[in-house]
């Protein structure tokens, strides 16, 4: 069902980000990577490349407003639609307030995981409209949802997560009539194994699995264009 889509995933260099990329490619989708470090998102490129799928990388600091620009930019040149835009880049952030951090570090991790994402969407929103069925999906956390506190993340994490959990339960409510849907990712904290590991059930509180959460999206996007999953929770273990 997703073979011959176009998708965008930001943060496509390490981690779940690199992982979801693979796995969207071996769907069969076309797939449009973006990391701070233009490297990084050619390792991805060149992984999906060599397994036989489809893929460009392009350099991209969500934190940085003009970085965002040129890329959105770029991915504008090209007229075909985008069907998946997977926002999952984010700067990690821990510790008090006023202990080890600094200005920059603030601005940083907010700029990464909130107005870097909104500016980003709202200058892609003109292709996802020419999709015949575009999904958005966030990777937002369990540091989203409000009056949560179980986790070493900075406030300005927390605020962060927060703030782009509020912008996804608006836009999703407001593009339903466009037939544009929004899903929020609520993650604990969770491990990326190698892209071929299926996890096998371990006993006791294992942390979560990428591949679980990757499973989860792969549902969503399946689902006929009448269902709706504007948001998913997942329970285990923070730090």
């Amino acid at each position: 069902m997703l073979t011959g889509k176009r998708a965008v995933v930001t943060g496509g260099g390490r981690d779940f980000g690199q992982a979801v990329s693979v796995w969207l490619a071996r769907e069969g989708v076309e797939v449009d990577i973006c990391a701070r470090q233009l490297a990084r998102a050619q390792q991805t490129q060149n992984i999906i490349r060599s397994e036989g799928g489809r893929a460009r990388a392009y350099q991209c600091d969500i934190a940085d407003m003009a970085s965002v620009s040129a890329f959105s930019q770029s991915l504008l040149q090209d007229e075909r639609p985008i069907d998946i835009l997977v926002l999952s880049a984010a700067q990690w952030l821990e510790g008090a307030l006023g202990v080890q951090d600094d200005a920059a570090d603030i601005v940083g991790t907010i700029n990464s995981g909130l107005t870097g994402n909104i500016v980003l969407t709202r200058a892609l929103l003109p292709s996802l409209r020419l999709s015949t069925g575009a999904d958005i999906i966030v990777m937002v956390s369990t540091c989203g949802i409000p009056q949560f506190t179980q986790s070493s993340a900075h406030p300005a994490f927390f605020a962060a997560k927060q703030g782009i959990g509020g912008f996804c339960h608006n836009i999703a409510h407001h593009l339903a009539e466009e037939d544009i849907r929004v899903t929020g990712f609520f993650p604990p904290d969770f491990e990326v194994s190698g892209l071929d590991d299926v996890p096998g059930e371990q006993p006791g509180k294992a942390p979560l699995n990428a591949r679980s959460i990757w499973e989860t999206m792969r549902f969503v996007l399946q689902q006929p264009r009448s269902c709706h999953i504007n948001a998913i929770h997942f329970q285990g273990p923070c730090r």
